[in-house]
């Protein structure tokens, strides 16, 4: 737990609660502070014209566009200032390096693979935030803070000025939380904010909201802006050729490595370049690079080989929250049983349909499962409404033997939150069912 010695004596609301909230409460608290709750979800809560020194706010709470929290709104009117956990962890320790992820796919992979890099090579480093541990749990006394910070943390993040910020990619998601597109991509694009003179910013250019504020970066004269592909080699920047990692960065085209089997598909190709990237950024022996990448396992919930049952791989991808991250497993797989469904996201799975013939048959959960039915129906994707992940990874195994199928994919391309606490309960419970066990 992060002491905020800032904070002794003053007086400090709560808004939200869950597992950051709690861990926001808890270092407040014990830095001496006075701390009021309110959660929406429980009878803890705080008259709304209550005067704090600061409000502290967890990810879920909406700090602007139409859905902005009442509380929030309040506070604002009554001029209190609005911080996170990553604001608070960054006024305590300014000169503490921090590495900080986001974008719309891939950022706990890039976050995970920076810091066993980096621990790798000797380094203190802790990791943090979005995935893992919330960031004012995390061990003060390490050397590199590699932190994932997700869109909702971002907008609500007041102070900023990164070490090293990485902007991965961005496609739709949680558009209805931030208004639209337009405040999806305001919100990641404030990572890159109150940049200083030693500021490093690494972004993926294979998509184009990305590559316009990458652009933009250049035009401001940021001090340091290192473009990422996992198609090509960028311009000065880091990327991939024929199977190699290549760095372009001071225009010599200097090979690094080549694929690593545990990360493949260009999206880890573009993960592996920025991780990369914020390695060597920070002075990281360049030699041990190729050691440490390929000690890397991977992470758990993303395309994670659970079974190999009669033939038929049993594949746990429950981080595919959106139709854009389940494509990345879909275009590894075919001859597939496929589980999906659960809280629509706003981009729904049309943009899939150009894979929907590597699918022998699907079984759907959640709050998608009728419509989605429907749309797998439409394109002649034979499926069945399972209703909950049990049932489906039971009726799975004979779907596969009768089909001659060679994977059982749970890809949700949605959220979790309408049978699950969250997508690694999600994860957790269908490789449970796989092994059968209670």
């Amino acid at each position: 737990m992060i002491i905020l010695d800032f904070c002794k004596n003053k007086k400090f609301g709560v808004i939200g609660f869950g597992k950051t909230g709690k861990s926001v409460a808890d270092s407040l608290r014990a830095s001496g502070a006075n701390v009021k709750i309110h959660d929406d979800n429980s009878n803890e809560k705080f008259d709304p014209d209550e005067k704090f020194d600061a409000i502290a706010v967890s990810p879920g709470i909406s700090t602007l566009w139409p859905g902005i929290h009442p509380m929030i709104r309040k506070a604002k009117e009554n001029f209190i200032p609005i911080l996170n956990d990553a604001d608070l962890f960054q006024r305590q320790l300014p000169n503490k390096i921090k590495i900080c992820v986001t974008g719309t796919n891939g950022k706990s992979t890039t976050a995970a693979l920076i810091h066993h890099l980096l621990s790798f090579a000797g380094q203190k480093s802790v990791v943090g935030g979005n995935f893992g541990n919330p960031v004012l749990s995390l061990d003060s006394s390490a050397d590199f803070f590699v932190l994932e910070l997700s869109s909702y943390q971002l907008e609500s993040c007041n102070i900023l000025g990164f070490d090293v910020a990485i902007l991965l990619n961005i496609t739709p998601d949680h558009l209805t939380r931030h208004g639209g597109m337009e405040g999806y991509i305001s919100a990641k694009q404030k990572i890159f904010a109150n940049f200083h003179e030693r500021s490093a910013a690494i972004i993926g250019v294979d998509d184009d909201h990305c590559l316009k504020i990458f652009n933009f970066l250049k035009t401001i004269k940021h001090p340091c802006v290192i473009p990422i592909s996992g198609n090509r080699v960028p311009q000065f920047g880091v990327g991939w050729d024929a199977g190699r990692l290549i760095d372009d960065r001071f225009g010599s085209g200097e090979i690094i490595c080549e694929k690593n089997s545990a990360l493949d598909g260009n999206h880890n190709l573009q993960n592996i370049a920025a991780a990369y990237v914020a390695y060597v950024r920070n002075g990281a022996d360049q030699k041990k690079f190729r050691e440490g990448l390929f000690s890397f396992g991977g992470l758990e919930h993303r395309q994670e080989i659970v079974a190999s049952i009669d033939g038929v791989l049993y594949i746990n991808d429950s981080k595919a929250t959106n139709a854009d991250s389940a494509e990345k497993a879909l275009q590894r797989f075919d001859d597939i049983i496929w589980i999906l469904g659960g809280r629509p996201k706003e981009d729904g799975i049309e943009s899939l349909v150009k894979y929907f013939g590597k699918v022998r048959f699907a079984f759907l959960i959640g709050e998608a499962a009728q419509n989605w039915s429907h749309l797998l129906t439409q394109h002649g994707v034979k499926n069945e409404v399972a209703g909950t992940l049990e049932t489906a990874v039971a009726r799975s195994e004979k779907a596969a033997a009768d089909l001659g199928a060679k994977v059982v994919l749970l890809s949700p391309a949605c959220a979790s939150f309408d049978q699950f606490e969250n997508f690694e309960d999600r994860g957790n419970k269908f490789k449970k069912s796989v092994r059968k066990e209670k």
